[in-house]
């Protein structure tokens, strides 16, 4: 019986990334596709992946759009008037500083550190901010320690003293860290 226990979890253990990949690339099709299905439908020219194309190239042509000056000051604007609006403005912030963050031009998750903490222990965390004067203490970074097998994590401020670098890339050090230590650096 342990045999064949041993066996079906295998089994699960073999199937569920499969799984679960081929199920995330079929919802971010069935909700790419969806987006513009109605309008395409109602066009007479709608089949069965259209929808992602068109959904692509809008979302390229927003990116078009957002490179010239000219729009770019007209989104600054409207920006700033989302930013104004209650609950509204608050929610936008978040998703697009959260989002910024990833963005090539800013830091974000980028330079991996070890803590040093006492008693010879390691913490694995992103520096986020080493230039903020009023959060942090003159001497210190701000060093986002993400937990493992999730997306939660705690801002911890460390003196500099503590914070080593580690020279890995981001993908990485996020494969290493959301496994907790599982997947191992290449």
């Amino acid at each position: 019986m342990k045999r064949i226990l041993g066996i079906f979890l295998k089994g699960i253990l073999v199937l569920a990334p499969v799984v679960l990949t081929f199920y995330i690339i079929f919802k971010l099709y069935e909700i790419t596709d969806g987006l513009f299905k109605g309008i395409l439908q109602k066009a007479g020219i709608y089949f069965p992946g259209l929808g992602v194309f068109v959904t692509l190239a809008v979302i390229f042509l927003a990116g078009l759009i957002a490179s010239n000056w000219v729009t770019n000051k007209l989104i600054f604007y409207f920006e700033r008037f989302l930013a104004r609006v209650p609950l509204l403005g608050n929610i936008y912030g978040i998703i697009k500083d959260t989002l910024n963050s990833f963005s090539a031009n800013k830091k974000g998750f980028t330079r991996l550190v070890r803590v040093n903490m006492p008693n010879d222990l390691k913490l694995l965390g992103f520096l986020t901010n080493d230039e903020d004067k009023v959060f942090i203490p003159q001497g210190f970074v701000a060093v986002y320690l993400m937990q493992s097998m999730q997306w939660a994590g705690n801002l911890i401020l460390v003196p500099v003293e503590l914070v080593e670098p580690i020279d890995v890339s981001a993908e990485e050090a996020l494969k290493f860290i959301a496994s907790a230590g599982l997947l191992k650096a290449k």
